[in-house]
């Protein structure tokens, strides 16, 4: 579904490129992160006079703003006059909006101290030289800029812009072109980055710069005087991750794009194309097919739909572990409890939360308990266990099944006759090679 909004001002536009027109649902994406290079790629074609899109009915070029809630988005005039009825802004500009926010205001505290640090950390670390900060560079064809700081990296010049989520998407873009132009690389700096609710000048430079951002606070200011070395925090997506990566990571470990604009520590593009290849995979179509299979067959609590469940055995016939006749015959239980760890919720058992799952388990069915925590802790479930565990009684029973184990309690010994399957349709669960050592 496109990210779109509803009923848009500009409904169609012109692809300049191919003379097509398009409506706007399908140029705007269902995925944010391709509007996100959408809205910088529009931007930078404008400012280098070279539109991608134009208004259908006006031609006049268009580029991309999003709502206030950030996940609907819809295509504004360059230049908003009288000869189109389609009306795209409001009554204020951008540049009267700037000129009430902006202008007249003094460079802030935060900003001038992080160039201060920035500053500090790049003295500190011989492999920059020429640093300058708030130093005038002049363009060859006779433009000119005034970045916060500049330094070279061996041989590559390296501009560091505070970003302080105040600088609007057609200045970033208008950078990165004349820094690209002038062969020099230019590296973004944020205070800080959060997960959620960031402001969409921060996703214009995240999901640009290979989705990776960097923070300079004064823990990575103490690390890259101590070390010698230029350290900042970097937080990174992963794909099929809902949740960013952080670590402190050294300059000199990151790749630099010059051509690209972009530096970063995990090359998100590259695990991207892994992951989707590895989704594409014969092994990994029938594992979610089993698992969709499966949740339903739970759900309903037995009742078996003999046509999908022949399909599925066909495409297991193709794998190294063959479907028995009927799904019966499979280990309810174990698979039970893996697709409840994995969900957050039971599955297949009438109980309102997962904790009360675990109570079971750990109860009546000990040689499935193993396996059940090892997922447990795979899937990341440490928080949500504790907050359905507000009286304190599973971690009780995790005292007291541990001290069973230790003691060689023989009714938790594991069931191995699974193990196989279970490697099968839970690779991430490493069930063949996995550590003894476990959480929960």
């Amino acid at each position: 579904m496109s990210l779109a909004v509803e009923n848009p001002a500009i409904q169609d536009v012109l692809d300049l490129q191919t003379g097509q027109h398009h409506p706007v649902t399908k140029v705007i994406s269902s995925d944010y992160a391709e509007v996100m290079k959408l809205r910088m790629a529009l931007r930078t074609q404008i400012n280098k006079q070279e539109p991608l899109y134009a208004c259908s009915l006006c031609g006049i070029p268009v580029y991309l703003v999003s709502c206030p809630d950030k996940q609907h988005f819809f295509f504004r005039h360059e230049l908003e006059d009288d000869r189109c009825p389609a009306r795209t802004r409001g009554e204020l500009s951008q540049e009267d909006i700037n000129a009430r926010k902006y202008n007249g205001a003094k460079e802030s505290a935060l900003h001038r101290r992080m160039k201060d640090w920035v500053v500090q950390c790049l003295s500190a670390d011989p492999r920059f030289s020429q640093i300058r900060s708030e130093d005038t560079w002049k363009g060859s064809l006779g433009q000119w800029r005034r970045p916060d700081v500049q330094a070279m990296y061996g041989d590559i010049p390296v501009i560091f812009e505070i970003q302080l989520s105040t600088t609007y998407l057609n200045v970033i873009a208008e950078r990165r072109q004349f820094y690209l132009q002038e062969g020099a690389l230019l590296f973004w700096i944020f205070a800080q980055f959060e997960d959620d609710n960031r402001r969409l000048t921060q996703d214009d430079v995240f999901f640009n710069n290979n989705q990776n951002a960097f923070i300079v606070n004064r823990e990575t200011v103490a690390t890259s005087l101590k070390q010698a070395a230029f350290h900042l925090e970097c937080i990174w997506a992963q794909p099929a991750s809902t949740n960013l990566s952080r670590q402190v990571v050294a300059f000199h470990d990151l790749t630099l794009d010059l051509a690209g604009q972009r530096a970063f520590y995990f090359d998100y593009d590259k695990a991207l194309q892994t992951w989707q290849q590895q989704e594409s995979a014969p092994e990994t179509l029938r594992r979610k097919a089993f698992e969709a299979f499966w949740l339903d067959y739970a759900a309903d609590r037995g009742s078996v739909d003999y046509k999908t469940w022949g399909e599925l055995r066909k495409q297991f016939s193709q794998s190294p572990y063959h479907l028995p006749e009927f799904p019966s015959y499979l280990p309810r239980t174990i698979l039970n409890a893996l697709y409840s760890a994995k969900h957050g919720h039971p599955v297949g058992w009438n109980y309102s939360t997962l904790v009360e799952a675990a109570h079971w388990i750990a109860s009546a069915q000990k040689p499935v308990l193993q396996v059940f925590r090892r997922a447990l802790q795979v899937y990341n479930r440490a928080e949500q266990i504790k907050a359905e565990d507000p009286t304190g009684k599973w971690r009780q029973k995790v005292r007291m099944y541990k001290s069973a184990i230790s003691q060689g309690d023989s009714s938790y010994l594991p069931d191995t006759s699974h193990h196989e399957l279970i490697d099968m349709l839970f690779p991430e669960l490493d069930i063949l090679e996995q550590s003894s050592t476990l959480k929960y």
